[in-house]
């Protein structure tokens, strides 16, 4: 214990110093409790630990504490220094979070004057303010009643909370990346998703755009009897889609002979253009329905996936960090959870439905 109380570091103890960052990391939780209530009206734990803490605050305090107490007495100083410090350590914070997680925690693009959507100006000068007031007028009671606190009792309360906050800390590490790697997955899902649908609208359009440049509107009987296949395929058996198939190869049969009078066609040229009409239908309908149950099986992944995410209490685990950042942001893309879901749900509205963030 003597090692921690004689050790001096920028003027503090080792003791003090270890005190002062686990106070001011519960402080800091309660700063960011009261701030969500207000704003939000809901009273959720905004710590990234489980427990009462916010570290960023600790560590902002300590170096505000280390670099800020000799400038005390010069206030322009003070809040220069308070705007500053907090805020490097908030960027530095921020982008070794996405860096690990590929998450953002916080987000500040919809706010002017940000760097990276890590810090803004607003909140870098509520900083300053901040550092001033903790300076000037709490820190000094802050560290008359550590000082009140007899040496070995404190050291042993720390050694148990600090016990406890490194257990909170690898517990909570194990479900950031637990929850890192579903968002990943399900941002995998939902683009997944995109694609086919992309892909299975290009079927159809290629389709229509083809038929109109060959055929004029002696098709459109043909195109009208193609689209209503398109939306019965999905209901019917392989032998009935057969049968369909093949009356609508009938179709297009005689469609494209009324096409070949009219284009004064030879009767050759009329049979091999709907021999291979035919045979390019088959070929994207297969591939339809093949696209389709791809769609479908995503879905139930998508579906599984989510409810993985939201799995967990509000006070512990997943579930807890997206009840307290319910806005954060992953990935390259920066897209919320919500944002995800409702991309899934757009593609496949009969599977998602209800499926909001509550």
């Amino acid at each position: 214990m003597s090692f921690f109380l004689n050790t001096i570091v920028c003027g503090f103890s080792l003791y003090h110093i270890l005190a002062f960052f686990l106070i001011y990391s519960c402080l800091g939780w309660c700063v960011e409790v009261v701030y969500a209530a207000a704003t939000t009206g809901q009273l959720v734990n905004r710590g990234f630990l489980n427990g009462p803490v916010c570290p960023i605050y600790g560590f902002g305090m300590i170096l505000v504490l280390f670099f800020l107490t000799p400038l005390e007495d010069d206030l322009l100083l003070l809040y220069l220094g308070g705007v500053i410090l907090p805020s490097a350590l908030e960027l530095v914070g921020g982008w070794a979070l996405y860096k690990l997680y590929r998450t953002r925690w916080w987000d500040y693009t919809d706010k002017p004057f940000n760097i990276g959507g890590y810090v803004c100006l607003e909140f870098s000068l509520m900083w300053g303010v901040g550092a001033m007031v903790m300076v000037k007028a709490i820190h000094p009671t802050i560290a008359a009643l550590v000082n009140l606190i007899p040496p070995l009792v404190g050291f042993v309360l720390m050694c148990l909370l600090y016990a406890v906050y490194a257990a909170d800390a690898v517990a909570t590490a194990i479900a950031a990346s637990d929850l890192a790697r579903e968002l990943d997955a399900l941002e995998k899902v939902a683009d997944s998703m995109h694609a086919v649908s992309d892909a299975m609208t290009e079927i159809l359009g290629t389709t229509a755009l083809d038929m109109d440049q060959k055929m004029d509107e002696s098709l459109l009987q043909f195109k009208l009897a193609a689209a209503e296949a398109r939306d019965s395929y999905d209901k019917l058996s392989p032998r009935e889609a057969a049968s369909a198939m093949r009356a609508r190869a009938d179709e297009a049969m005689e469609a494209a002979r009324r096409v070949s009078r009219t284009a004064r066609l030879n009767a050759a040229e009329a049979a091999k253009a709907v021999k291979l009409a035919a045979q390019g239908k088959a070929e994207q309908t297969a591939a339809f329905l093949q696209l389709e149950q791809l769609k479908e099986e995503l879905a139930a992944r998508a579906q599984i996936m989510q409810a993985h995410t939201r799995r967990g209490t509000h006070l512990l685990g997943k579930g807890r960090m997206l009840r307290a950042y319910p806005k954060l942001k992953h990935g390259q893309n920066n897209r919320s959870l919500s944002s995800l879901l409702e991309q899934l749900e757009d593609e496949y509205p009969d599977s998602f439905n209800g499926f909001g963030i509550q």
